[in-house]
């Protein structure tokens, strides 16, 4: 298997982990707001529910999306993976400022920090390494 295509199969796995990830959240928005300390011993207000649902919606298709273009347009859907990694290391900057300046230490944090950079760099591998994609003797990318 050429580096391309490994890099490829290695985006799709990453956006069916975000997908995932949105699926969650949007079937599940109180667990993923009490994992996050936002909803605390309390039912979470019907306001705070709906935004968790609307960001696992964005998750899901984001990533459905650039998951099926990386598999039938790989040059297009390199772009839009590149475009949900940059959207990952925007998430783990944020929560490396909140570990500096806010003090939000823990292994919860650490753990996620670490967790978003890694999928941010996954998502970003089709986009860093060009190439084509060779298939039974076609070219498809």
């Amino acid at each position: 298997m050429s580096s391309y295509a490994l890099s490829l199969l290695l985006a799709v796995i990453a956006c069916t982990i975000g997908g995932a990830l949105g699926g969650i959240a949007l079937a599940r928005p109180a667990q993923v707001l009490g994992l996050a300390g936002l909803a605390e011993g309390e039912a979470a207000p019907t306001p705070l529910l709906a935004e968790g649902r609307a960001f696992g919606g964005l998750l899901v298709l984001s990533h459905a999306g650039a998951a099926l273009y990386l598999g039938y347009q790989p040059g297009i859907g390199a772009a839009m993976a590149f475009v949900l990694a940059l959207a990952w290391f925007g998430a783990a900057l944020g929560r490396a400022a909140s570990l500096l300046i806010d003090r939000a230490g823990g292994r919860f944090n650490l753990g996620n920090l670490a967790f978003e950079v890694l999928i941010g760099i996954t998502l970003s591998l089709p986009f860093l390494n060009p190439g084509r994609l060779v298939l039974r003797g076609g070219i498809i990318a």
